[in-house]
């Protein structure tokens, strides 16, 4: 009787072991996914000077910043005003939507600490406003001779920086479809940490 009682005993106990084993196991899961669904990929759509080629995308391209991959070319899908202002000749995009052009720009997944050195870089939420809106991606791989952009399109949504408060004399100026600092209006971007723009230069 004693040697069927401790033998009971011992199989609850390893019984429970197991239970145990089984439960941190999935809590462990149920943990790692917690963590992957605080740090998704971000969809973004650059337009000024974070393109490749402009004077700011070495921030995307240093991976201490975090993760970056290019998608492709990217373009609105409602006309906005993107104009070159201030001293610094900054590119902004005006949050008036179906005023001025389509606007090309490209598309990027990043991480969230990417994220939050564009952030930084654009001062959201005091200076630009980052909101995602729909847009329409191409791989670069698929624009071959002979195919246009809306052939190989497809709709997506991402985050896109706006200056959401400025100066109503900024929707006289000219508006653009693509940026580039090195382009035929001669406006070369000349921001630093030292001397940055603020508010009071677009209000």
């Amino acid at each position: 009787m004693l040697l069927h009682v401790a033998t009971v005993t011992v199989l609850l106990n390893i019984a429970i072991i197991e239970l145990n084993s089984h439960y941190s196991l999935l809590s462990k899961k149920d943990s790692d996914v917690d963590f992957l669904d605080e740090s998704p990929l971000h969809r973004v759509f650059v337009y000024g000077t974070l393109k490749r080629g402009e004077p700011n995308h070495g921030l995307i391209k240093d991976t201490a910043n975090g993760y970056a991959k290019f998608l492709g070319l990217g373009r609105t899908t409602i006309p906005y005003p993107l104009i070159i202002a201030t001293k610094y000749n900054i590119p902004f995009l005006l949050k008036k939507p179906n005023t001025g052009n389509y606007v090309l720009g490209e598309i990027y997944d990043v991480d969230s600490n990417m994220l939050k050195r564009l952030d930084e870089l654009e001062e959201h939420p005091k200076f630009y406003e980052r909101t995602e809106e729909k847009v329409l991606l191409a791989p670069e791989a698929a624009l071959k001779p002979g195919k246009t952009f809306e052939e190989v399109c497809e709709s997506t949504k991402a985050w896109i920086y706006f200056l959401p408060k400025y100066k109503s004399s900024l929707l006289d100026s000219t508006m653009y479809a693509s940026y580039t600092n090195n382009g035929s209006h001669g406006l070369k971007y000349c921001e630093n940490d030292e001397d940055v723009s603020s508010l009071d230069d677009v209000l």
